[in-house]
């Protein structure tokens, strides 16, 4: 029997054993790893939520203060600045939902129901206001607005139910009523300042 120490992709050890059963003519294969995956089944390792923006690397707490300096205006254009702050711009829909090119502005200005980006504007300073949680992909951390979308226990009382409904699209109102939960916007930063998305979670 041989035995090894191997990485997988996502950086974890583990300890593989070969066996050979020449008689079936084939190889037993036992994995047996040493740090079990944390989180959903996507193999994210979830904290839990997070309230101190403190806790919160430099470069994030900048995005996310451009992010909502430029909602303060009450001008849906102003949030050109934190879009283009870097090379790669945020992610605002799923692959296929506008036409590649499309003008983000008019993409958030089509996903607010009053046609204008106001609903988009007031969904980022509600999600802003949530504690997030740090998500562990692989060698990626990314810091996600609002926690409750990624641990959804009830909230603790009618306050912060009303808060975090206040996070929830007009359009998806209907459909988080027939599942009795709110479905949230997110919004996803990696740790390097890099604003990922702000869409819903599907």
């Amino acid at each position: 029997m041989a035995v090894s120490l191997r990485t997988d992709n996502l950086g974890r050890r583990k300890t593989v054993k070969f066996s050979g059963l020449a008689h079936q003519g084939r190889s037993a294969l036992t994995c047996c790893m040493i740090r079990k995956p944390k989180g959903d089944v996507t193999g994210d390792v979830l904290s839990p939520p997070i309230g101190d923006l403190a806790l919160l690397p430099a470069p994030v707490a900048r995005i996310r203060d451009k992010i909502l300096a430029a909602c303060e205006t009450g001008d849906v254009e102003a949030l050109r600045v934190p879009i283009d702050w870097n090379e790669t711009r945020p992610l605002f829909a799923k692959s296929g939902a506008f036409k590649a090119g499309a003008d983000p502005i008019e993409i958030l200005k089509a996903l607010s129901f009053d046609r204008k980006g106001r609903e988009t504007i007031s969904l980022i300073l509600a999600i802003f206001a949530q504690p997030f949680v740090k998500i562990v992909r692989g060698p990626t951390t990314l810091y996600e607005w609002p926690a409750f979308a990624r641990h959804p226990q009830a909230a603790a009382n009618e306050e912060e139910a009303r808060a975090r409904w206040r996070c929830v699209r007009f359009a998806d109102l209907i459909r988080s009523n027939a599942e009795g939960k709110p479905r949230a916007m997110r919004i996803g930063v990696g740790s390097d300042g890099v604003w990922h998305y702000f869409w819903s979670e599907d």
